[in-house]
């Protein structure tokens, strides 16, 4: 009860004059509260291969970060400046959630608000209205991507459970050093409550570094 009477930013589109304010005045200081996100639900400027994410929100903690079609229920959000258009986007948008196992996408250049859900082989526009209807729309956005209805949409199973288990093969060929491995696994973490610190470079470069070194030692042996 007393969630519901906490004061709540109001969003007015004709504040965003760049991408960045699209970013922080709808996205973070707005969208993410309002539809039940906390800070340790969604993360920015994500990386993966060669494709850079401005938001990713999951309905539950993915600990160690795993993107598989076991992981939950989540949405990709991505802000545009206020004079692109959003047609051009939407292709690429597509090629995201599809890659990346997520079922729904917000594309947004803070003057429209547009939500797509992934289907077999495509996306579909699920929702569309102007930023200036935001605040009046913002029970059918949650309906769509809040964080309570996509943890009721689904029953995520340990992600880190599936991901191990999709990547065993016969023991027959395996490296000596494999074995090994299973018994010395160990996980590091980077975490900062902020966007935008540096975690995402942090933790590439880290993982650069230790795969030179265990690259260099196995080729001695």
């Amino acid at each position: 009860m007393q969630s519901d009477n906490k004061p709540r930013l109001n969003f007015n589109p004709e504040f965003c004059r760049n991408e960045s304010e699209v970013e922080s005045k709808l996205i973070v200081q707005y969208l993410m509260p309002a539809l039940g996100y906390s800070p340790d639900d969604w993360h920015q400027e994500v990386a993966v291969g060669s494709i850079r994410l401005d938001f990713l929100a999951f309905a539950a903690q993915v600990i160690p970060f795993v993107l598989d079609a076991d992981s939950p229920l989540g949405v990709v959000m991505e802000a545009k400046h206020p004079k692109e258009n959003l047609d051009k986007h939407i292709r690429r948008l597509r090629r995201y959630l599809s890659s990346l196992h997520v079922r729904y996408g917000l594309l947004t250049n803070g003057k429209e608000v547009r939500i797509f859900e992934k289907t077999s082989d495509a996306i579909k526009l699920v929702f569309q209205c102007l930023g200036s209807e935001v605040e009046t729309k913002l029970p059918e956005i949650k309906a769509l991507i809040g964080r309570d209805s996509l943890q009721h949409s689904t029953h995520p199973q340990s992600v880190v459970s599936q991901s191990v288990a999709s990547q065993s093969v016969d023991s027959s060929s395996e490296h000596p050093l494999d074995s090994q491995r299973k018994h010395s696994v160990k996980v590091l973490a980077v975490y900062h409550n902020k966007g935008g610190v540096g975690k995402t470079t942090a933790t590439i470069n880290l993982a650069a570094a230790i795969r030179k070194r265990v690259n260099e030692f196995l080729w001695l042996i």
